[in-house]
């Protein structure tokens, strides 16, 4: 394991089978899940290096004598790194759990199911966490974060007003705001969606949530039942609203790429269609989606696909090296699709090109209150874009020929997203093609 400081310590994939004996052996330890392509990792993991000085200083809560071990897991350098993850729990990026002698202590920052608590992760949570967990493991028995003496007259974390005696540094609320502003919290939301998606369709109910993610039968999005037998039940988890296969015009030899790929079910569907010569990159940026399409891949013994995690607005692909690319249902739920169109236009070569079924809103139409805040649909999280912005959108990324095509027979897809709301009247299906 390659280490910055004494108490931090970047996991490799060589070190990771002997992970939880480390965590056994240290009576207090941090795991955290980063990957380069999520915003918040960078900022963490620098304000996680400043942690050393809170434990030499103490901070707001003087010198401690219990140091944690701090191991860092960048999920997008390796797959097995990312599987170490998955397996620990670490489903989102980042994400963060505290270790009391091996074992998942109560503060930590997931729940059993793996989602991050609040959906928000902060260098000041961590901390938080740290000193319960601290409190259980000081020999000195003063019961709380703050000594009475820093509790009243500190700045740091310990308010005035905090008890001495209280088991936490910070109250709820107190530091951090109660919900996601900015476009990286909204994506955690989307991305906790679909992964508790994926875990319903492996049969794991225990999480009795909901999500924005509704499965319709995928003959309602215009798969055939040729099409549906051959990509086969694992990989399509009706998630869509069409089937850019249907349009794309994937030719023998080319590389595809397919934004929010999901369980497999496009890719698997594309990969005879550019045979051996080509290939077919998957990105998502839900482990769960991404570790499960891999599963799927593997059964099949497919050659030509692949299985990245990454972003649509920061795609792990280089510049100019994609013939087409193709998505279901998955740049509406973006808070940044503009975005989005630049990092297709990026990675695209000239003349290439994009097959994309998403929702738009109907022209001329406003939504009511009660459909824009239906929890069925991933409206919430960034919203289908009017035709016009759409439009805009890719010809301001670069892209001519640019057609929007609506599919009226999408209005059973989107019904069943929101029973009863009337959605269908508002947003529409449609078929988008443009050219690099």
């Amino acid at each position: 394991m390659t280490t910055t400081k004494s108490i931090l310590t970047y996991v490799t994939p060589q070190d990771a089978p002997s992970l939880k004996n480390q965590l056994s052996s240290s009576p207090l330890s941090l795991v955290v899940a980063v990957a380069s392509f999520a915003p918040q990792s960078k900022a963490l993991v620098s304000q996680l290096a400043k942690l050393e000085s809170d434990y030499d200083s103490g901070s707001c809560c003087g010198p401690s004598p219990v140091k944690p071990r701090v191991f860092i897991i960048q999920t997008d350098q390796d797959e097995e790194l990312e599987e170490l993850a998955i397996e620990l729990g670490l489903k989102d990026v980042p994400s963060f759990q505290i270790y009391l002698g091996g074992s998942v202590a109560s503060d930590s920052g997931t729940e059993k199911n793996g989602n991050v608590k609040n959906n928000i992760v902060t260098i000041e949570a961590i901390q938080k966490g740290l000193k319960v967990a601290t409190t259980a493991v000081r020999s000195n028995g003063n019961g709380g974060c703050c000594p009475p003496t820093t509790a009243s007259t500190n700045g740091g974390c310990c308010p005035p007003s905090t008890s001495s005696n209280s088991a936490v540094c910070c109250p709820d609320g107190s530091n951090t705001a109660d919900a996601p502003t900015d476009p990286s919290e909204v994506l955690r939301l989307v991305q906790q969606s679909y992964a508790r998606t994926v875990n319903l369709s492996n049969g794991n109910s225990s999480t009795g949530e909901g999500g924005c993610c509704v499965s319709v039968s995928p003959t309602l999005m215009g798969y055939t039942q040729e099409q549906i037998l051959r990509a086969g039940t694992d990989s399509n988890l009706g998630l869509g609203c069409g089937n850019p296969t249907s349009f794309a015009g994937i030719q023998t030899g080319e590389t595809v790429v397919d934004l929010g790929s999901g369980a497999g079910v496009d890719c698997f569907l594309s990969a005879p269609l550019v045979g051996d010569e080509g290939r077919i990159i998957g990105v998502d940026m839900t482990p769960d989606m991404v570790f499960k399409a891999r599963q799927n891949a593997q059964k099949r013994g497919v050659k030509n696909v692949e299985f990245r995690l990454g972003e649509i607005e920061h795609l792990p692909i280089g510049d100019a090296t994609v013939d087409c690319v193709i998505s279901n249902c998955v740049i509406n739920l973006s808070p940044q699709k503009q975005q989005v169109f630049r990092e297709i236009y990026r990675v695209l070569k000239p003349g290439g090109r994009i097959a994309i079924s998403d929702v738009i809103i109907r022209p001329e139409k406003v939504f009511a209150g009660e459909v824009e805040d239906g929890g069925g649909f991933g409206l919430l999280s960034g919203g289908a874009p009017e035709m016009e912005s759409l439009e805009s959108y890719l010809k301001e990324a670069g892209f001519g020929d640019v057609k929007v095509v609506l599919k009226e027979e999408s209005r059973e897809v989107i019904k069943q997203w929101v029973p009863g709301s009337g959605a269908e009247d508002f947003v529409v299906s449609a078929e988008i093609t443009a050219r690099k």
